[in-house]
């Protein structure tokens, strides 16, 4: 018997014909490749319906199309984030937060993600989570402005004015950063 795995596995490829993947039959990895792409044209029919319901303001069969699309596709990080978006509209800030934490799960490296759980927490009022989520997104996204000027209102509201001062100048210098340079590019 041969030891060498890359060879095994060549054998298992063109040898017989007949299997793939280290064993698996070749009609059962066939099968299993059309189920996972009926499940994603499912997750992605009903994504698109809850988008639409989404947009049209349509928040309660934005949720149930979200809920069919996440049953579907559990992994889809699009699909967390506008679902808490959804609860975002209607004001079920509890459920926003648990389902942007679904989609920095799915996505850790999305910035807008963070800044949209930094909103719903400091809504919340729960202003530590908030400045975490913030300065995620800064660390993600180190020139947006939106994320330094929301972090220096919620240093704002906890009363550490040297922090909002800071934070604030980061985002002012930010936006001028960006409009000098809009200017030039025109």
């Amino acid at each position: 018997m041969n030891n060498n795995r890359k060879d095994d596995s060549d054998r298992a490829l063109t040898v017989t014909g007949v299997q793939i993947d280290g064993g698996m039959p070749r009609d059962k990895a066939i099968q299993r490749g059309r189920e996972h792409a009926q499940t994603y044209r499912a997750a992605s029919a009903h994504l698109n319906r809850a988008i639409d319901a989404l947009n049209s303001k349509d928040y309660p069969r934005a949720i149930g199309e979200f809920q069919q699309a996440l049953q579907h596709n559990r992994e889809s990080a699009e699909g967390h984030f506008y679902l808490g978006l959804t609860y975002f509209m209607i004001g079920n800030y509890v459920e926003a937060a648990a389902s942007y934490k679904r989609a920095i799960i799915c996505e850790p490296s999305d910035p807008m993600i963070h800044l949209n759980l930094g909103i719903v927490y400091q809504l919340q009022e729960h202003y530590d989570e908030a400045i975490g989520a913030y300065q995620r997104t800064i660390a993600l996204s180190p020139n947006n402005a939106e994320a330094y000027s929301r972090l220096g209102s919620v240093y704002t509201a906890q009363g550490k004015r040297q922090e909002a001062v800071a934070a604030y100048k980061n985002a002012v210098r930010i936006k001028l950063l960006a409009d000098t340079e809009s200017q030039t590019d025109a």
